[in-house]
């Protein structure tokens, strides 16, 4: 069952995957962080929309994918200008957002 609904790489949509985290989807309802109310929630949404479209902007966003034997993926999207790298598992016709976690700016070379 896990191979047959197993999401296609051209299903993972990331900017607008990173919109959802930023405006606190994944949070639970009872999360401090989470907005309440119809402004709180219109407020987070336009918030998320400018920050996701500046962040991937400026300096974009890389992306990897992994296959787990067929049956799930894991995608990676790097976002280097808000240094954070968040993580989601697709599997069963959807993508499930895991974590984020800050990365180090990486260096530039000068030439």
């Amino acid at each position: 069952y896990g191979i047959q609904t197993c999401p296609t790489n051209d299903s993972f949509d990331p900017k607008k995957e990173l919109k959802r985290v930023m405006r606190g989807h994944n949070l639970p309802e009872d999360h401090p962080d989470k907005p309440k109310g119809w402004v709180a929630e219109s407020v987070a949404r336009a918030v998320a929309t400018v920050t996701t479209e500046l962040a991937t902007g400026i300096s974009g966003y890389e992306v990897e994918m992994w296959d787990l034997v067929g049956a799930a993926k894991v995608a990676t999207v790097r976002v280097p200008s808000i240094n954070a790298e968040c993580y989601w598992v697709g599997a069963f016709g959807r993508w499930t957002y895991v974590m984020q976690r800050d990365i180090e700016p990486r260096a530039r070379v000068e030439r």
